[in-house]
């Protein structure tokens, strides 16, 4: 009996080996999900300017924001699968800040081409797209969870080099704000310490709360769309899900090769993206939202339209595009920092970016010369040179961040501490020369958090 059983084991054994075998033979190989080598040869040329502006990122809300190309997030990037990216970022800060690209969908070595770019200054670097998705750029310099928070992220999209079915198409880049409790000069800063403990102040699609809600995303009744979302973060995930509208297909990173059928809610982690396709067969209006519903109230919804006489979907879409409208509109290849001014704290609104001298004549010897100053880790010291004359020098530091900061001037004896939300004064003796103040916390003066005080001799009597 035992070697009945053995046999017929072994026989059914073979049969699934076999039908394996021509199943798999008839099936073909498993389908490509990436290009080998140094792909098409078609290149594509990408040239974006680093710069702080101004946006706004909630309804009356201005921030200051460090961008790409002047917007948060940063333009959308259309290219196919075996493209040549020729990539060139030039650093116009006007806040004294180094900026670096991490493009998620190119593999290229960190310690050539991630590396900082110092304010003034222009890098450039090749690469080929050979995975197709949905993939989060950004900035790389540390710290990464300030430079992201505050607007230096955006969506590359690289479309498969076979096509896919004609749609209608957005591209949804979520991210979260953290500001500042109050406004300088009307402008909300970027707070450090919210960053940290995750406790954001708006969670958005494409750059303002709430942005679809007035002006929905529109589709036609039955007709195939495709939305490509990134999360950016920096820290929370978005679990993205269309009221009243299942998915039929997701596709984890926006690859093909990757599907899922007939999904209610997806997770996207941050520095992730997915591909989703539905068709909504009535007419209506259908929210988008992130289904974690405490961030869902802080901004993170918008509104599909489903309409028949909704105007037809474009035949292209554009290689750099609007991020405001989802990618739709093309904007120029080259996105210059000609942008509006960003606010500094302290200073009054349409002040020349380089300060003047806090004392711009000298003072009789003796007197006290008061100089105010702003701390940020955001935006440096403002002003970042101050001028005044040898003698005694008060000056006024204000933080107007949820953390600690201090101006250290070694070579005057000087530390100046102030606490978060908070005013400190000092007073020293100042001899002639030019000396270097900074921030001593760890990390703060790395993150521009330094500037120069000019000392001229006392005027003779």
């Amino acid at each position: 009996m035992g070697k009945k059983l053995f046999t017929l084991a072994v026989v059914v054994l073979v049969v699934l080996i076999v039908g394996g075998m021509i199943w798999s033979s008839t099936k073909g190989a498993a389908p490509e999900f990436r290009t080998e080598g140094d792909g098409t040869g078609n290149v594509v040329k990408v040239d974006l300017d680093a710069f702080e502006t101004v946006q706004e990122i909630a309804d009356g809300v201005k921030y200051n924001v460090w961008t790409f190309g002047g917007t948060a997030p940063g333009p959308v990037i259309r290219v196919k699968e075996g493209d040549t990216i020729h990539f060139t970022l030039t650093n116009k800060s006007t806040l004294g800040l180094s900026h670096s690209i991490d493009f998620h969908a190119a593999q290229t070595p960190w310690d050539k081409n991630y590396q900082p770019v110092a304010p003034g200054e222009t890098a450039s670097f090749d690469w080929v797209a050979r995975f197709p998705g949905a993939f989060m750029y950004h900035c790389g310099v540390p710290p990464v969870l300030q430079h992201i928070s505050n607007g230096m992220y955006g969506a590359i999209i690289v479309e498969p080099k076979d096509a896919l079915p004609a749609a209608r198409e957005y591209v949804l880049t979520a991210s979260e704000f953290y500001a500042t409790d109050k406004p300088v000069n009307g402008v909300f800063q970027g707070d450090p310490a919210k960053m940290a403990a995750v406790t954001p102040t708006y969670v958005v699609f494409n750059g303002e709360a709430n942005r679809y809600m007035a002006t929905p995303l529109v589709a036609k009744p039955d007709e195939l769309i495709r939305l490509w979302v990134v999360d950016a973060g920096p820290t929370i995930e978005t679990d993205f899900h269309v009221i009243g509208a299942l998915f039929d297909h997701v596709y984890p990173d926006g690859n093909p090769t990757n599907q899922l059928n007939g999904m209610q809610t997806y997770a996207i982690p941050p520095g992730g993206g997915a591909m989703f396709e539905l068709r909504i067969p009535d007419e209506g209006s259908y929210p988008f939202v992130t289904h974690a519903f405490a961030y869902t109230g802080l901004g993170s919804v918008g509104i599909l339209k489903i309409d028949a006489n909704a105007a037809a979907a474009p035949d292209s879409y554009p290689t750099i595009a609007d991020p405001f409208d989802g990618g739709l509109a093309p904007v120029d290849g080259t996105i210059s920092g000609d942008g509006p001014e960003p606010v500094i704290p302290g200073m009054p609104a349409g002040h020349e970016m380089t300060p003047s001298p806090t004392t711009s004549s000298p003072v009789p010897a003796g007197q006290t010369q008061e100089v105010d100053v702003t701390a940020s880790i955001a935006n440096g010291f403002s002003p970042a040179t101050i001028k005044v004359s040898e003698g005694p020098v008060q000056i006024n530091l204000t933080n107007p961040e949820a953390m600690a900061h201090d101006l250290t001037i070694d070579g005057l004896g000087v530390k100046i501490s102030v606490g978060a939300n908070a005013s400190a004064t000092g007073t020293f003796d100042a001899k002639p020369g030019t000396y270097e103040f900074y921030c001593s916390i760890p990390g703060h003066k790395e993150a521009g958090m330094v500037g120069k005080l000019i000392v001229s001799p006392a005027m003779a009597h």
